[in-house]
């Protein structure tokens, strides 16, 4: 079965009204137009990195949301009818009533496709602070724990393969080494790694590899969870922390987990600024990637950073990191070590050994309508000749705009 392509993950938040231009900038006349596909699901309010092209021809997604009363929902999308279908609710998937247990809000993994099926992992998203709440309200159970599951493309059947039995940790991101048919993860907020090997049906905890994870105290214990786990084709599983290691992933060993020495992802922010101070602010300023990919044109990953939004290059099998450029919209200023605008995960490798990524910016105001953090931007980038567009804003024809991704 012919691998999954996964695509721009655009989750819009949209304030309606007529567009109108405030900013004379040549960018901000730049208009993406875009089309909406309403799920009908109010209380949904995220998606992470599961927009996923099957081998179906179809597209599946899934909404969270931070209710704790909904869990997650999933989607199917036929792009040649333009319908959007509603597959699942983890609560009745699980069969945990949302009265009775904190629901799986979240699928913050990629849906990842192997042999006719979808895996993924469940995730919490009922918090206290930055933390997962640890005493619910009116007497429910807390969050159970994240699940490996997997859904089937043909029958439409979900199958729950393995739960952490771990309460309110869940699975934040995931990877499968196909060649072994194992399933990787890491958990929150601990910073877990985990496996499943679909053979053996066996879970596997491989301890802790972001010391105290995101239950360390701000600024100094603190360690912003990897989003995105990072696999070759041959299985090598990288990882990055938020002070600036990389690790790989060597199962065989007895002590598996193992720390280059000589790479930093912390040296990848595009300036030094002698005042710069990162306060006690959780995502504030992270030195992990923010999201990742392989290339198999230039056999090397290709990532961003989390606090500068830097375009870089991995090559496990040279030992080398390159810092390459930021990928900021251009109304943003590439010469700062943070991007005030955050990093964003909606990242793919598309024809032509092109980079496209949607990049927060400015907002753009509208007389009379509601104010927005920001406005979102296609970028592109092609690898081969070095060449970077910011190919302008997203907006819809009747003008409401999509700030959020």
């Amino acid at each position: 079965m012919k691998p999954p392509i996964l695509i721009i993950s655009l989750l819009a938040f949209l304030v309606s009204g007529i567009f109108l231009h405030a900013a004379t900038n040549v960018v901000d006349r730049k208009i993406i137009p875009t089309r909406l596909f309403d799920p009908q699901f109010l209380e949904g309010d995220c998606n992470y990195h599961n927009l996923t092209s099957a081998s179906d021809g179809k597209l599946y997604f899934t909404l969270g949301t931070h209710n704790d009363q909904t869990p997650t929902h999933l989607y199917r999308f036929d792009p040649t009818a333009e319908e959007i279908t509603p597959i699942g609710n983890l609560s009745d998937v699980l069969g945990e009533s949302p009265q009775e247990h904190i629901p799986h809000g979240k699928i913050h993994t990629p849906l990842i496709e192997h042999d006719g099926h979808l895996y993924f992992g469940t995730h919490t998203s009922y918090y206290e602070g930055n933390l997962p709440n640890m005493v619910p309200p009116e007497g429910r159970a807390p969050f159970s724990g994240g699940h490996f599951m997997r859904y089937n493309l043909v029958t439409g059947k979900f199958e729950d393969l393995a739960q952490l039995q771990l309460p309110n940790e869940g699975i934040i991101t995931a990877a499968l080494d196909q060649k072994t048919e194992t399933l990787y993860g890491l958990t929150w907020p601990t910073g877990l790694l985990i496996s499943y090997n679909l053979t053996e049906g066996m879970l596997k905890n491989w301890g802790a590899v972001q010391e105290r994870g995101e239950w360390g105290r701000l600024p100094d214990e603190w360690n912003f969870i990897c989003r995105r786990l990072a696999i070759d084709p041959d299985g090598n599983l990288f990882g990055g922390t938020d002070t600036g290691r990389i690790w790989n992933f060597e199962s065989d060993q007895q002590r598996p987990v193992k720390y280059y020495e000589n790479l930093n992802l912390t040296h990848l922010a595009p300036v030094q600024e002698a005042n710069f101070e990162v306060p006690a602010e959780a995502h504030f300023f992270w030195n992990n990637w923010r999201t990742i990919l392989w290339n198999p044109n230039t056999e090397s990953f290709w990532g961003l950073q989390g606090g500068s939004t830097q375009l870089f290059e991995f090559k496990p099998s040279t030992g080398m990191l390159r810092s390459v450029r930021p990928l900021r919209a251009a109304k943003v200023d590439p010469l700062t070590r943070r991007n005030p605008q955050r990093t964003q995960l909606g990242f793919m490798l598309g024809p032509k050994n092109t980079l496209f990524y949607l990049a927060h910016a400015p907002a753009v105001p509208v007389d009379g309508r509601l104010e927005v953090r920001s406005s979102v931007h296609l970028i592109s980038y092609q690898i081969d000749e070095d060449r970077y567009t910011d190919h302008g804003r997203l907006t819809t024809a009747d003008g409401r705009r999509i700030f959020f991704t």
